[in-house]
């Protein structure tokens, strides 16, 4: 006798074959490490990673929601957080975000992204700026920095998207990002993918969405080497060799310092979200993560949206708030550290607290969004994102 299940039940049971596979994936590597005793150690690769300006986030709401937004980023901002997540959108999408940064740095997001062919698929770009120019140079000639000489950094990223809506429950996106970093003389770039999955359903009537993602992956695998006319410096020939006289004089050689090649921050990032509260008018979601960076230990996230559409009139508006957890800024572990009494104080236990919010205005097709993020980065402080955009 043969079965044959048919499309229908493909298509019903696939999404729940695959989640299972996903967290399989995720289970797996934390057994094995309970049974080899081999990697019970301190294995994460604590300030080896270059680039981290891959990681400061784009637009306001994902920001004050944290990396669980992977999960419920129906905008342009999964560009970013998630490209699976680019079909669920309701139409074509622009944002802008800019977040002023520490010590007179700034940095600056884009993007734009729009569903094709019925919403089967979807494309987008993105790009992003981290930097600052005309800081003074400090030499040993010059030690007060006065002589007029400046230099500045600018790291780009541009990003490609592609999604695809494989099933009505399940899509799967990709995004390859050109790296193009400039250290005052130097430079190095590379290239970088993200890869994520969105799995939406229903509990108890109320949407639920679970994400893999993994952010960074470095495509060729070379990391970030920086080359240029900052490495090169002029070397004395060793007049110490017979073949020369000591009274001759010697003009000096052009010799350049080779620099190491530092890996990519790559994340591994699991995350769930559901609405508890699902009306026409309110929205109530509540969201979590859990990530492995390659840089450092591994941590979580949770974070809420309220939000707010009434049906009879243009305007929206919504708060939001998060906390993540970053192993390595715990630094209630470091009380044996003779250095821990410069940064054990109020300020980190901040460490990770984001809030914010938002208000839209419908017009026609056209819907304009206005957000706010508070981001408290520990004992540097907090920092203030901004993000204007519109869809139709």
């Amino acid at each position: 006798m043969q079965i044959n299940f048919g499309d229908h039940m493909m298509r019903r049971f696939l999404p729940g074959v695959l989640a299972v596979a996903l967290v399989g994936g995720a289970v797996a590597p934390a057994t094995a490490q309970t049974r080899d005793s081999r990697i019970q150690r301190e294995n994460t690769g604590v300030g080896t990673a270059s680039g981290e300006f891959l990681l400061l986030g784009a637009g306001a709401r994902g920001m004050a929601l944290g990396p669980a937004v992977a999960a419920d980023s129906r905008d342009v901002d999964g560009l970013y957080y998630n490209p699976a997540n680019l079909p669920l959108m309701d139409g074509r999408q622009v944002g802008l975000t800019v977040m002023p940064y520490f010590a007179d740095t700034r940095y600056v997001w884009a993007g734009m992204a729009t569903p094709i062919m019925g919403g089967d698929y979807a494309i987008g770009i993105s790009l992003s700026n981290f930097g600052f120019g005309d800081a003074p140079s400090y030499t040993e000639e010059d030690p007060d920095g006065t002589g007029g000489l400046t230099y500045g950094v600018s790291e780009t990223v541009i990003g490609l998207s592609f999604a695809h809506a494989f099933i009505d429950r399940f899509t799967g996106g990709a995004s390859l990002k050109f790296i193009n970093d400039r250290l005052g003389q130097t430079s190095a770039f590379g290239f970088v993918m993200d890869i994520g999955t969105n799995y939406h359903a229903e509990l108890s009537g109320r949407p639920i969405a679970f994400s893999f993602t993994i952010q960074n992956l470095d495509v060729f695998g070379i990391g970030l080497k920086h080359t240029g006319e900052g490495l090169s410096i002029p070397a004395d020939p060793d007049t110490r060799d017979p073949g020369i006289p000591g009274d001759v004089a010697v003009d000096p050689a052009n010799a350049e310092i080779q620099a190491t090649a530092f890996p990519i921050p790559v994340v591994y990032r699991v995350g769930l979200a559901y609405d508890i509260m699902a009306g026409a008018e309110r929205r109530l979601t509540l969201l979590g993560d859990f990530n492995e960076p390659y840089h450092t230990k591994p941590g979580f996230s949770v974070g809420g949206e309220l939000a707010f559409t009434p049906t009879d009139m243009p305007f929206g508006a919504a708060l939001r708030g998060s906390y993540a957890y970053q192993g390595d800024n715990d630094f209630a572990e470091r009380r044996g550290d003779p250095f821990s009494a410069a940064v054990d104080n109020d300020d980190s236990s901040m460490d990770g607290i984001t809030a914010g919010a938002g208000v839209s205005y419908k017009l026609s097709n056209y819907k304009l969004q206005l957000d706010y993020a508070f981001r408290h980065f520990g004992v540097l402080g907090s920092r203030n994102a901004f993000t204007v955009g519109l869809s139709w």
